[in-house]
């Protein structure tokens, strides 16, 4: 969040939502590269771990980034050789095709980021993990401002960073892998593959609930106007990232539950993070929603006091924000099928179908933002049914 204040105090309006547009435009990409890798990596390196009769866990992440790898420089490829067509689709207009590039370099280094993050993940290695989570997300984002005052250039550079940061990490893991290089990876790339796969609707589909609303105020009323939708749906992402790290731990920590049989620790788990969830984000809400326009002005500045209302109709969103991504990775963990995915997919379709109703009735891209805010309930909603299920009848993983 403090790159944007930054963005908003060094580079203007203009460029400010040109950055947060961008931010969102990569976040939209994101998942359609990683295919689901990033969730199935961790998730199988933490069985192989557990189970000794298992493959060896480096496997599994030598299978995995070399399909990451392949993935991204094709798909940057085709992003640069077609960057006008993609720039008038996600900015609104051909002529902002020059943010392109910076888009892809800061897509490379992402994805070289999640493959790391990936392992420590599996392996447990949280430590390691949020050191490179802290110095990617963290400090190469506010040091890349303090240096440089350019939109294109501060993309561009902390794009350029990530990816010298996660090669690193990368080279650092490599030096540690025990695998033997005669063996196939085929057989690992295959389980990881068909795990990550049917999980790719749902990562692209959630990554599409929360980037179209910017692309389509984008179309409808202007670049300024589509970077305080997508600066919205960042703050309600960071509440959502609260709560990220406990599910990033209890993935394979539920995995690890569920190989032993464990189900009382996992239902355990469950209802501590569901309630520690819930009255934390309800007494955030209240909080901002009451100062809201005290902190938007001090966080931004007087002249991005339009950013108010926008910002309180999508904070009414965090309840089911927060409780959907603390109980995600439960339910990864304890599917095989795409549970997520469904409910994501459902989630979609009823913002565009609400999106639409509204814009008919109330004429104005706010309609888009409330749109929005009903899909994440309905999201919420799903995700509380499953969880329930589980809960009630123990249901064995499919």
């Amino acid at each position: 969040m403090i790159v944007y204040k930054f963005a908003a105090n060094l580079v203007g309006k203009d460029a400010f939502s040109q950055y947060a547009l961008c931010r969102r435009t990569v976040s939209f990409f994101l998942p359609a590269l990683l295919m689901g890798l990033t969730v199935g990596m961790p998730r199988y390196i933490a069985y192989a771990n557990h189970n000794s009769e298992n493959k060896q866990p480096d496997y599994y992440f030598v299978a995995g980034i070399s399909v990451l790898f392949i993935n991204v420089f094709f798909f940057t490829g085709l992003l640069n050789i077609f960057s006008g067509q993609f720039a008038f689709l996600f900015f609104g207009n051909a002529e902002y095709y020059n943010l392109i590039f910076p888009i892809s370099l800061m897509l490379i280094g992402l994805v070289l980021h999640s493959a790391c993050y990936s392992y420590y993940r599996g392996k447990l290695l949280m430590v390691r993990a949020n050191i490179l989570q802290i110095i990617n997300s963290g400090i190469i984002p506010i040091l890349v401002f303090m240096c440089q005052a350019d939109i294109i250039r501060i993309l561009s550079v902390t794009g350029l960073s990530w990816v010298i940061t996660s090669a690193i990490a990368l080279i650092l893991i490599c030096k540690n892998l025990d695998w033997n290089k005669t063996l196939s990876l085929l057989p690992c790339g295959k389980e990881l593959l068909k795990y990550g796969l049917q999980r790719v609707p749902g990562d692209f589909g959630m990554a599409a609930l929360i980037s179209l609303p910017a692309i389509m105020v984008a179309h409808m009323a202007g670049i300024k106007e589509a970077g305080y939708v997508a600066f919205g749906t960042t703050i309600l992402n960071m509440t959502g990232a609260l709560f990220a790290p406990f599910g990033l731990v209890l993935l394979p920590k539920a995995s690890q539950l569920i190989a032993s049989n464990n189900v009382a620790q996992l239902k355990e788990y469950i209802l501590k993070l569901a309630s520690f969830t819930f009255f934390l984000t309800a007494f955030g809400l209240i909080v901002f929603q009451v100062f809201a326009d005290f902190i938007i002005k001090v966080y931004l500045g007087e002249s991005f006091s339009e950013l108010i209302v926008i910002a309180r109709i999508f904070m009414l969103g965090s309840l089911a924000t927060s409780f959907y991504v603390s109980m995600r990775s439960i339910l990864d963990a304890y599917y095989t099928k795409a549970v997520n995915t469904i409910n994501i997919i459902i989630a979609l379709l009823f913002f565009l179908i609400s999106t639409g109703f509204m814009y008919v009735l109330n004429g104005t891209y706010i309609a888009v933002v409330g749109g929005f805010v009903a899909a994440l309930y309905v999201l919420g909603a799903l995700t509380f049914r499953e969880i329930y299920k589980l809960m009630r009848l123990g249901v064995q993983t499919e």
